[in-house]
C-alpha cells in the first residue's frame, strides 16, 4: 500500500528539438568542466513549456507535498542540484544532470525555495541546493548507482511506501517500515529529514490534510453504515473516489484515511466503531504501531522508543520530559513524549537528530549529543543515556 503518491517518470520524453538543444548545452558544460575554477553558465531550458508541460501531465501538483498549483508558480526542481551542494563548498553540483529530464521534479515554491511556517516560526529555506547522502558522493560526472540520498524521491516507489499520515494531518514515518542499516549507522531517519527540509508538516499542510482526513473518514463511515441505501452509498463512494484520485490535492493522505477507516471497521466487526472509540481514533490506532517489545537499544539507535521504554513512567507524569540544547540560534527547548517522539515547534519528530536540526537551524547537528535531560538531578545527553542502556544490556 503506497501512502505517498509515486510519480512514474520513466516515459517522460521531451520533444526532439529540445533534446538536441540540450545536448549542445551539455557539451558546453563538459568543455567548461575542464577548468575547475570556471563557473558554469546554464541555459534554463527546464523552464520551457516544452518540458514543463510534460512534467505537469505526469502529475499536476507538487510532487513533494501534493499541494495544487492554484496561485503559486510551478518550479522545475533538480532533484540532484545542478550548480552547488549545500554544505560542500568545493562541490560544483551535478552539472552533468542539468539537462536530464529524469532529474526534474515538479515542485511548489515552499518545497523548493522555502517560505512555509510553523505558527510564527519560519520553517526554513526549502530544498534548494540541499542534497545530503547516507554514504559517499559520486565523483563529478560519475555514476550515481551507489549514492544513497537522504531526501525521499517522489519518483522512487520504494520511498513512497515509507510515509503515512496521522489523524491530525502530520506526515510521518510508517512505524512498520524498518530503518535501513545506513540510517541506523548515521542515527537519522530519511522520512524525518525530508519532512524537516521540505516543511511537509507546516501549518498550511497539516491543517488542510486534517480537514481532508476527517471528511474521508466521515464519508467511509457513511458508506459503510448506509450501504443498503443505494443513493447514499453511491454518493459517498463518488465523493471518496474524487478525494483519493491521484490528481486530487493531498490524495495520499485521503487514501491513507480511507484505508485506515476500513481497517478500523473490519476490526470492530460492526457497522459502527466500538463503544467509546470514534472511527477516527480506531483508524489512527490501526496504523499507529509501536516498536516491538523485543527491540534492543543497539538495534534501534535512530529513534527513542527503546530508550523511553527503559525510563520510569512517572518521568512522563507532566506530559513529557523537558529537553534542552544550544545551537546557532541560541538555547533550544523541546519535549520528549512517552511514545518516543520529540515535540519541537509543535512538530512531532521521530528522531533526536531531526528535532535538533529543526531547533538549531543547522543541517549538521547530531541530536543525540545536542539534547540533554535531567535524570536523578543530573543533566545527561541522550547519547549518554543510550550508551549506558546498551552497556547494561550487553
Amino acid at each position: 500500500m503506497i501512502l505517498v503518491r509515486h510519480v512514474d517518470n520513466t516515459k517522460l520524453t521531451p520533444p526532439q528539438q529540445w533534446t538536441d538543444r540540450a545536448a549542445k548545452e551539455l557539451e558546453k558544460l563538459h568543455e567548461d568542466a575542464v577548468d575547475a575554477d570556471k563557473k558554469f553558465l546554464f541555459s534554463e531550458m527546464w523552464r520551457e513549456d516544452a518540458i514543463r508541460d510534460r512534467l505537469i501531465a505526469l502529475m499536476d501538483k507538487c510532487w513533494y507535498c501534493e499541494t495544487s498549483f492554484v496561485r503559486s508558480p510551478y518550479h522545475v526542481d533538480h532533484y540532484r542540484p545542478k550548480s552547488a551542494v549545500a554544505g560542500e563548498a568545493k562541490h560544483r553540483g551535478y552539472w552533468w544532470l542539468a539537462y536530464d529530464p529524469a532529474n526534474y521534479r515538479l515542485s511548489c515554491h515552499h518545497c523548493n525555495s522555502g517560505g512555509a511556517r510553523y505558527g510564527n516560526q519560519s520553517a526554513g529555506l526549502g530544498k534548494g541546493a540541499r542534497f545530503p547522502l547516507l554514504g559517499q558522493r559520486a565523483p563529478e560526472g560519475g555514476s550515481l548507482d551507489r549514492e544513497l540520498p537522504v531526501l525521499l524521491d517522489p519518483v522512487a516507489s520504494e520511498d513512497a511506501e515509507l510515509v503515512g499520515f496521522d489523524r491530525q494531518g502530520f506526515a510521518r514515518r510508517r512505524p512498520e517500515q524498518p530503518y535501513s542499516g545506513h540510517e541506523v549507522a548515521q542515527d537519522l531517519c530519511r522520512v524525518d529529514e525530508t519532512i524537516r527540509m521540505l516543511a511537509l508538516n507546516s501549518d498550511l499542510l497539516t491543517e488542510g490534510r486534517s480537514t481532508l482526513i476527517g471528511s474521508v473518514i466521515e464519508l467511509v463511515q457513511l458508506y459503510l453504515i448506509r450501504r443498503d441505501d443505494a443513493v447514499v452509498a453511491q454518493y459517498a463512494r463518488k465523493q471518496i473516489d474524487s478525494l483519493t484520485q491521484t490528481t486530487a490535492e493531498w490524495s495520499a493522505a485521503a487514501a491513507s484515511a480511507e484505508r485506515l477507516a476500513l481497517l478500523a471497521h473490519d476490526r470492530s466487526g460492526d457497522d459502527a466503531p466500538p463503544a467509546g472509540e470514534t472511527e477516527a481514533n480506531a483508524a489512527e490506532g490501526a496504523d499507529g504501531g509501536t516498536e516491538p517489545q523485543t527491540a534492543t537499544a543497539d538495534g534501534h539507535r535512530v529513534d527513542l522508543r527503546t530508550l523511553v521504554a527503559a525510563l520510569p513512567p512517572a518521568a512522563f507524569s507532566a506530559g513529557g520530559i523537558a529537553l534542552t540544547g544550544r545551537g546557532k540560534r541560541g538555547p533550544a527547548k523541546a519535549t520528549l513524549l512517552e511514545d518516543g517522539r520529540i515535540m519541537c515547534f509543535r512538530q512531532p519528530m521521530n528522531t533526536p537528530t531531526s528535532a535538533a536540526r529543526m531547533a538549531a537551524g543547522d543541517d549538521t547537528v547530531d541530536g543525540w549529543a545536542f539534547w540533554s535531560l535531567t535524570v536523578d538531578g543530573k543533566a545527561r545527553t541522550l547519547a549518554d543515556l543510550r550508551d549506558t542502556l546498551i552497556a547494561q544490556r550487553g
